[in-house]
């Protein structure tokens, strides 16, 4: 089920169409799935900077993808972090450490996601894209601006943050700006001189919101808004795939019942939605 409170997405040109930018408010989305997920300061902050580089990517790459998915597996704090994106705006994701810390995070920041492998796949209306890049130490924005860089080549500067309070997740969001062929040189290296110099992008978004943001990166760079679109969380999960699921898993294991059990619950990984199945409903499904 979809939660009431949404996020937003906006899309445009600056530089006389030299650039494209994507900037989105999350606040509300990464809230949503930190209350529902019971996930620490640290846990928001990664996985809400996921969603928010899930939902950004899903409108720069691939035409339009029906759903693109980022999986990091990493031996950072957090672990594995997946987070997906439809074309409708809908947003979903996964951290497989929901309780761990991060030295140092203060609500803030961005937990090293460590060593190993970022794997993006889009989901068009006919073919599958996937790419893998391994990962470069540091956060999420630094590690999707590399795959951009490495998989995509394409040149683009990527900020993303999350201010998790005690009370709440306060801010959250980001933005990534792509340098276009034929850009001209001169204001890539004017922008290339701010991102430099870019202060704390979860205060930032906190003080100035998503506008504010995408003001500090441009500064007096003429820019056009071309579309805008609602984020929310929500997760497709439903009985009948977690239906298809057990009946392959009985296939092996006949037995899925502990000893004197008379049911198997079966939780979303993503939402964290309970399923029970009893024992006569096993049956029908071997």
């Amino acid at each position: 089920m979809p939660f009431e409170k949404t996020g937003s997405m906006h899309l445009g040109t600056a530089g006389d169409g030299g650039l494209r930018w994507a900037v989105a408010n999350m606040a509300p989305v990464v809230e949503q799935a930190r209350l529902q997920r019971d996930l620490s300061p640290a846990a928001a902050i990664g996985l809400g900077q996921m969603l928010t580089a899930a939902a950004l990517l899903s409108r720069f790459i691939s035409k339009q993808p029906l759903r693109i998915v980022l999986d990091a597996r990493g031996d950072g704090p957090l672990g594995r972090i997946r987070a997906e994106a439809d074309s409708l705006g809908r947003v979903r994701g996964l951290v497989e450490h929901r309780r761990a810390t991060a030295p140092g995070q203060e609500g803030q920041g961005s937990p090293d996601l460590g060593t190993g492998t970022l794997r993006v796949m889009r989901q068009l209306h006919h073919k599958n894209y996937d790419s893998r890049v391994a990962l470069v130490g540091g956060g999420v924005a630094r590690n999707i601006a590399h795959f951009l860089d490495q998989s995509e080549q394409i040149r683009s500067a990527v900020v993303l943050g999350v201010l998790a309070k005690p009370d709440g997740v306060a801010a959250g969001g980001g933005l990534i700006v792509e340098a276009l062929p034929g850009a001209d040189g001169t204001l890539i290296r004017k922008l290339e001189g701010r991102f430099a110099e870019f202060p704390s992008v979860s205060r930032v978004l906190e003080g100035e919101g998503p506008w504010g943001l995408l003001a500090r990166a441009l500064g007096d760079v003429e820019r056009q808004q071309l579309e805008e679109r609602h984020l929310l969380l929500a997760c497709d999960c439903d009985r009948d795939r977690f239906q298809q699921h057990l009946r392959t898993l009985i296939l092996h294991e006949h037995d899925l019942l502990e000893e004197g059990e008379d049911s198997l619950s079966v939780q979303c990984s993503f939402c964290g939605e309970d399923y029970v199945f009893g024992a006569d409903e096993l049956l029908t499904l071997m």
